[in-house]
């Protein structure tokens, strides 16, 4: 196996790991919130949930679709973000870190040539 494959193989897997890591966090949580009415969760908090449970399912999709999943996943952390206003980055950071891995991904199996390349 050549060096780019071994690199590939590494951050595709890193990749897939966090997800699946992050994801099985999600679930924990999830399934650890005490039961009980709900009524005194607000708008804002569902729609984080929401956008939150989208960035996670975007994150496994991407074990397929690297590209589109993980911008998808991207753009629904950072309307997490601002709809319950995170203040710790650092967890959005470790939360986006398996997308950025799935794109580089897409990238180093998807490389695409330059105009100046593909005159000559």
């Amino acid at each position: 196996m050549s060096g780019s494959r071994v690199i590939c193989a590494i951050v595709r897997w890193a990749a897939r790991v966090m997800a699946a890591l992050l994801a099985a966090g999600f679930v924990a949580f999830v399934l650890g919130e005490p039961e009980g009415p709900l009524d005194f969760i607000t708008p804002r908090e569902w729609a984080g949930m929401v956008f939150l449970l989208v960035a996670i399912a975007a994150m496994l999709l991407a074990w397929k679709w690297e590209f589109p999943a993980a911008l998808v996943s991207l753009l629904a952390l950072g309307a997490f973000a601002g709809v319950v206003h995170v203040r710790q980055y650092a967890s959005l950071i470790v939360a986006a870190t398996p997308n950025l891995l799935f794109l580089l991904d897409w990238k180093l199996r998807h490389p695409h040539r330059s105009p100046v390349e593909k005159m000559g």
